[in-house]
Formats: structure tokens, C-alpha cells, sequence
């Protein structure tokens, strides 16, 4: 057991260049000889001047004729020679994993003089890097954030690194290419070194980094530096695979958010701390970017100029700021050295790569969130407390066939993206929920499409579409029709975690007992969405499917009557046989409503009253109301996507069912016509219509769809 007794007086050398002998200078040290040389190493890494680090290891000196049969397999050997006494001399130095099985006293050099005796410890830099090198170097298991100057580590370490995987490429991989650019998008993901990959997390990485840098992004100049094409040389020296292990401070970080009042500023504040993303693989090596070959129109060939871009203390002339990426006049290093002030050589630049303190991550790969690496109970209280998020919008085209009636069309969502379909049909953790209408691309007369949901028994959703006339036409007639969707779900993938935009799903039964042909849902909903301009609207959902109901429109609208004292709003809801053009009673069903109570952006939604073509004129069968779509949302470059639409009426006048008719460029009330010679309690019950005398008692919730809206971008 090591005793006060051992430690004695040590001079401490590294040996610098093979063939000389030590020349740094020395450094003393008390030291316990019966120490194992891993606990040695952490005293000398936590010495003042900090003697050691994962770069060296400890050397034995032995004279070359001396036998090393006692260190086989623990050390490698590099000979040397010294200069005063011509004896040979070999250092041989000890591998990392057996330095807790060797001691302090095995490895020391003594030195008999005529009065004293010195002792010595040789380090020696290692020649083959290892992982934790590397990552002491990169810091690599820190976490990430995009940013328009390039990757940003975070200022706290979230992870330890774990099964790290690392080949050499000891020919190194060298090549030549030119950095092009096809978006902003293109732009913040090359110039943050996710140059060959397409991962679907790296897109909403993106989005972040576009937003913190939206006013950057958004000036004239940046138009021009898209268009850039930069030449480069790439010279690979090692990748790096490895998995992460969260930290306990993260993990506490994490606990916090989740029992705070004010979760989602919690979290977005640990992603400023600990960084957005983690790449778990690197390619390291030397990358060198020369200068800029300006792309010019058509397809003309591109010609070489010198970079036009002028550096002015990080700033234009025109004082908007520039991206690091572009620091640079004729060429940027990342890796290798190069004196500065001098053309550039690449032969010199390659042979300085040979040293792996040279080499920097020249590209990243796949990136995941920091939180995918959380323990599964703590990951999934993680995203169900940051709340339910719009996954995904979109629009699809599918084909209507209309050659007899009652003839409804599942729409089955085989074209999302894939890591949507893979949240939808494989997790139910992320419990999403999707809502869908449709128009007529061609914009067709006399028929209005009508969207509910349905789920199997496997829980695979699809979009049951309706395609409702006044007259069935006896003909095969086929539509174009395009599907809007709205994909809401907990962001298992944490991709969406920043995003100002919360949502909030109301699911409603309604399985009335007397099944009548109309009904009310009353809807707890604690907010006051008419006066605040909150979002809302919804779509039925049915988990069954077959002759008795494939047939039935379900109509609905809201109401901001009460049925009770605990509801300030109600939903009606109706059902129409489109085989036998009779209003039916309602089959069991699930009414989901979707409310946003912090809509980003005004462009996305209007509350809109309904207007009439000639306001004077009470014949409604020829003054129809309507909105004009076109007009309210000519803003929106897509202006004539379906949009998700819902009646909200303010005055309870039992009103007869009313459907919306959504065209491209507008929405119009339709009436059905029941043939049921008034003996169902709509037709003896409700016959008020929408006139020009009442207009002001109905109005449209309408929420645009558009991916313009960047609905799950955080401004």
C-alpha cells in the first residue's frame, strides 16, 4: 500500500521530435512511486500547468540491448539515440489500457551522479490518436446548434461518450469538388458541414438556423451569395462513429423543465445551454475552400472570378452582417496549416495532416436531437409535457370516380414523408391525429367534396371523401381533386421543440341514444376563440367502416350557444346518405377539434363573414354566399390550396344543415336536398337559411394550409 514514504522528487520530460534526446524543459514533481500510472496521470492532468493530457503517454527508457520480454503487449517501441554518449536508447511507451496494471517505480529512469541520484519520467506524444483525444480536440460530445457562421458547440457538455468507433484512413481519401448551392436551405446545411446527407432531422435543424438568422438571410445580398459556387479540396484522415451517454446535470435540467409551470421556456432554455443536436458521426481531416466561381445564367458555363465579397471588421460595406462561412478572400482552411500571407501549397498543406492535432471535423452526420438520447421514460415525459405539435402540412392529388351514388373514395396517405409515415403508423407514442378536406383541382360545377377519417383495426388512417351532387349524373365521371392534410402528434423526434405554434386536440363521442338525424356535442373549451382570433375547427372520425355508413356525409358546424352552464361553445352535427339523398341519423362517431392558441402568423387564419353577390335580392338559390378565397389570401404564393374550413354560428335559429363547398378560389354554403317528403325531424324542425337579412349571425373559420405559413418555424 503506498505510504509518504514513496513519494519522492521527479523530474518530468516529453520527448518532442524521435532521434533527439528530451528537450522540453522540466518539470518537478512529488510523486508516490507505488501509484499505478492511472492515477498518476490524473494528478499530473490536474497540476497548475496541467503536465499531462489524453496526447501523451508515459515512455520507459531502456538501452536497445536490454530485453523488453516484461512489457510484451503493453508497450510500443520507438528507438533513439543519444547524442553524448552515443549508447542506443529506445523509448517505449505504455498503452493507454494498461496503465492502472504498471506502476510509477517500473517505468521511471534513475540517474546515478557522483552525490545524488535523479529521477526521471518521460511522456511522449502518441503517434495514433485515439477517441478521446479527438473528442478533447472537437469536442464532440457537445451538442450542437446551426447557425448562419457555421455549427455552434453548446457551453455545456450534455453527454460522455460511449462504443466510440474510429478508422484510419491511412491513404487518406482526397478529392476535388465545388460547394453549389440550390436554396438558403442548401446554404445553412452545407456551410454547417452536412454536405452528403439528406436526413430528415437535418431539414428541421435548418429551419432553427435559417430563423435565429432570419434578418441576415432575408437581405438583397444573401440572393447573391446563394448563387456562389465555391471549389474545394478535401483531404479525409479519419471517421469517427460513437454513441452518447446523458450527463447527470442534463438529465437534472431535463427533470426541472418537466415540473416546471413554464415548461416550454425551460426547454428551449436547456437547448441554449446544451446545444440543439449532436451529430453521431464525423469525418475529420482537411478541407480547403478556394475562391468563389460566380454561377452565371441559363445554361452558359460558369466562370472563375476572385472573390468580390470585401471583409471589413466582420462587415459589409453596406454595414449588414456576413457569415464566417465567407471570411475570407481567396481561401479558408478548415484543418492542415498554412502560413498566412503565402500561395497557398497544397503539398505542404496534405503533409501537415499527417498530424492528427491538425486535423478538424470537415463533416458532420447523422444528426439527433439531444433529447432522443434520454432514458425512454424520461424522453416521453419529456415530449407529451412540451405538448402536441403540427407535425406536417401538405397537399396531394388523388383521383375521384363518380359513376354511381353513395360511391365514396379512401384516400390513403402512402405519399407523406417518410419519416411521417413512420411516426403515424409505427409509434403510438406520438398519438397523431389527422385532419384533411379536398377540392376540385378543376374546379368543376354542381358537386362540393365532403373529408371525414377513418382507422382500421391495425390503427392505419385514411381520408374517406365524398363527392356530393344536386343531380346524380348517370355517367362515369372522373375528378382531379387535391388533398390538403394537417398531421398533429406528439414530436417524438423533438424536431419541432422550438416552435412558438402549441395546439390543443378536443376528442368528443357522440353515440346519442335515440339517433336522431341531428345532434349537439357540448365542447369545455376555456378559451374565448371568437374575440381572440383563435383557430379552430375539426373533422369526424370513424372507426368503423362498411355498407351501413360508407355512404354518409357528415356535416357539422359550431356554435357559440351553450347547451350548459359548463360549456361556452357546442357542436351540431348532421348526416346525409348520399345513395338515397335522405338526411339519416348520425352514426357513432368521434369528433376531433383542433384549436391553436398562439397562431404565429395572421397570414394562416381568418375568422371570414360570408358575402353575398347581390345583397338585395332574397332569392338564395340564385344569391348564394360566399368568400373569395383568392382575394383573401392573394398574399400566399399557393393561395388556391385547400384550406381547412368550419361554420361558426352565433345565434341559435335552427338553422337547415349547411355544408361548405370549397373551391380553389372560394367557399359557398350549400343546402341538400332531402327527399324524405318531410318526415325526418330536420325537414320538420329547421328550415332557416343563410340570407342577406342574417348573414352577420354565420361566419368561416378558415386556416390556410399553406407550407408558406411556416406553421412549425419559430420566428
Amino acid at each position: 500500500m503506498p505510504s509518504d514514504s514513496d513519494i519522492v522528487a521527479i523530474c518530468v520530460k516529453v520527448i518532442k521530435t524521435l532521434g533527439h534526446l528530451p528537450s522540453q524543459s522540466s518539470k518537478f514533481c512529488f510523486l508516490n512511486l507505488k501509484n499505478n500510472l492511472s492515477d498518476i496521470r490524473k494528478e499530473l492532468e490536474k497540476s497548475k500547468s496541467r503536465i499531462i493530457d489524453n496526447t501523451l503517454l508515459f515512455a520507459k527508457k531502456v538501452k536497445k540491448v536490454s530485453s523488453a520480454s516484461e512489457y510484451s503487449g503493453v508497450v510500443r517501441e520507438h528507438e533513439e539515440k543519444s547524442l553524448l554518449d552515443k549508447v542506443e536508447y529506445r523509448y517505449s511507451d505504455v498503452v493507454c489500457e494498461y496503465e492502472e496494471k504498471m506502476l510509477l517505480e517500473q517505468i521511471i529512469d534513475k540517474v546515478v551522479n557522483d552525490n545524488s541520484t535523479d529521477i526521471f519520467l518521460y511522456l511522449k506524444k502518441n503517434s495514433i490518436p485515439d477517441c478521446n483525444i479527438l473528442n478533447d480536440k472537437c469536442k464532440l460530445d457537445y451538442g450542437c446548434t446551426m447557425s448562419f457562421d457555421g455549427i455552434k458547440r453548446a457551453n455545456k457538455k450534455a453527454f460522455t461518450m460511449e462504443n466510440c468507433v474510429l478508422k484510419h484512413n491511412d491513404s487518406g481519401i482526397y478529392k476535388k469538388d465545388k460547394l453549389v448551392f440550390t436554396s438558403k436551405e442548401d446554404w445553412m446545411k452545407k456551410t454547417n458541414l452536412f454536405v452528403n446527407t439528406d436526413n430528415i432531422n437535418v431539414n428541421s435543424f435548418v429551419k432553427y438556423g435559417l430563423s435565429v438568422g432570419i434578418s441576415y438571410f432575408q437581405n438583397e445580398t444573401f440572393n447573391e451569395v446563394v448563387k456562389s459556387v465555391y471549389e474545394y479540396t478535401e483531404f479525409e484522415k479519419a471517421s469517427l462513429n460513437f454513441n452518447l451517454k446523458p450527463t447527470e446535470e442534463f438529465i437534472k435540467a431535463v427533470n426541472d423543465a418537466i415540473k416546471s409551470e413554464n415548461s416550454s421556456e425551460e426547454f428551449k432554455e436547456i437547448i441554449k445551454e446544451y446545444g440543439q443536436f449532436i451529430p453521431t458521426k464525423v469525418i475529420l481531416g482537411g478541407r480547403v475552400y478556394f475562391e468563389n466561381v460566380r454561377k452565371v445564367s441559363g445554361n452558359s458555363k460558369s466562370k472563375t472570378a476572385t472573390a468580390n465579397i470585401k471583409i471589413a471588421d466582420g462587415n459589409y460595406s453596406n454595414t449588414k452582417k456576413i457569415s464566417k462561412f465567407y471570411d475570407f478572400n481567396h481561401l479558408k482552411l478548415l484543418g492542415g496549416k498554412h502560413p498566412d500571407g503565402e500561395n497557398f501549397d497544397e503539398k505542404n498543406w496534405i503533409e501537415s495532416l499527417k498530424d492528427y492535432q491538425n486535423w478538424e471535423c470537415i463533416e458532420y452526420r447523422n444528426p439527433i436531437s439531444i433529447f432522443q438520447f434520454l432514458p425512454d421514460d424520461l424522453r416521453k415525459e419529456s415530449f407529451i409535457k412540451i405538448g402536441k405539435k403540427i407535425l406536417y402540412t401538405g397537399t396531394e392529388y388523388c383521383d375521384y370516380f363518380l359513376f354511381e351514388p353513395g360511391i365514396c373514395r379512401h384516400f390513403e396517405l402512402n405519399k407523406l414523408p417518410s419519416h411521417i409515415s413512420r411516426i403515424i403508423q409505427k409509434s403510438k407514442d406520438a398519438n397523431c391525429d389527422i385532419l384533411a378536406t379536398a377540392i376540385d383541382a378543376g374546379n368543376s360545377e354542381n358537386i362540393f367534396f365532403n373529408c371525414k377519417i377513418f382507422y382500421d383495426q391495425e390503427g392505419k388512417p385514411s381520408v374517406i371523401i365524398h363527392g356530393i351532387q344536386k343531380e346524380f349524373q348517370f355517367h362515369r365521371r372522373k375528378y382531379k381533386l387535391k388533398v390538403g392534410l394537417m398531421i398533429i402528434g406528439y414530436d417524438i423526434d423533438f424536431s419541432f421543440i422550438l416552435s412558438d405554434t402549441s395546439v390543443e386536440l378536443i376528442k368528443t363521442e357522440y353515440d346519442s341514444l335515440n339517433q336522431r338525424e341531428f345532434g349537439s356535442i357540448k365542447l369545455p373549451l376555456e378559451h374565448d376563440l371568437m374575440t381572440k382570433n383563435i383557430p379552430f375547427f375539426g373533422i369526424p372520425i370513424l372507426s368503423n367502416l362498411d355498407s351501413s355508413n360508407d355512404s354518409l356525409v357528415i356535416g357539422h358546424n359550431f356554435c357559440n350557444t351553450r347547451l350548459d352552464v359548463e360549456s361556452k361553445y357546442r357542436l351540431d352535427a348532421f348526416s346525409y346518405c348520399s345513395k338515397t339523398n335522405c338526411f339519416v341519423r348520425l352514426p357513432k362517431f368521434t369528433f376531433c377539434t383542433l384549436i391553436i392558441p398562439n397562431n404565429p402568423t395572421s397570414l394562416t387564419y381568418e375568422l371570414l363573414p360570408f358575402e353575398f353577390q347581390f345583397p338585395y335580392i332574397s332569392d338564395i338559390l340564385r344569391n348564394k354566399p360566399y368568400i373569395d378565397l383568392k382575394e383573401k389570401f392573394a398574399r400566399q404564393s399557393n393561395n388556391l390550396d385547400p384550406k381547412c374550413v368550419s361554420l361558426v354560428l352565433t345565434r341559435d335559429n335552427n338553422y337547415t344543415p349547411i355544408y361548405l363547398n370549397q373551391s380553389r378560389d372560394h367557399i359557398t354554403i350549400e343546402y341538400v336536398e332531402c327527399r324524405c317528403n318531410k318526415t325526418c325531424s330536420i325537414c320538420k324542425e329547421k328550415t332557416l337559411k343563410i340570407s342577406s337579412s342574417n348573414k352577420d349571425y354565420a361566419s368561416c373559420s378558415v386556416f390556410s394550409l399553406s407550407s408558406d405559413a411556416n406553421l412549425t418555424e419559430t420566428k
